[in-house]
């Protein structure tokens, strides 16, 4: 009876190791992944304002066909990179950038 005890002891002690180093695991991950979509979001949002400060010296094209022309950039770094890209997100990006340079020849 005293060995039944003993083995019902290990095992469930057991069974909460294996499932807290599952859990672990599996939060060890989503953060990894969490992590380089970080990375990632960053190095894209890196890469506009340069690409915002060339499309600047065209000066035949309209605001909306340099944002264009970005964005194209844009997608075509991710895509070498492979790197998810998401187009509201550098929209809002470039237009963040447009309102802070409005803002910041106006004064």
């Amino acid at each position: 009876m005293e060995n039944l005890q003993i083995i019902l002891s290990l095992a469930g002690t057991t069974l909460s190791l294996f499932v807290a180093s599952i859990i672990f695991l599996c939060k060890m991950i989503k953060g990894f992944i969490a992590k380089k979509k970080l990375k990632n979001n960053y190095v894209l949002l890196d890469a506009v304002a340069p690409l915002m400060e060339i499309a600047e010296s065209f000066f035949s094209y309209s605001g909306e066909e340099k944002k264009e022309y970005v964005l194209t950039k844009v997608n075509q770094f991710a895509i070498e990179n492979d790197i998810k890209f998401d187009v509201k997100q550098i929209s809002a990006e470039i237009e963040r950038l447009i309102e802070l340079s409005k803002h910041v020849n106006n004064h």
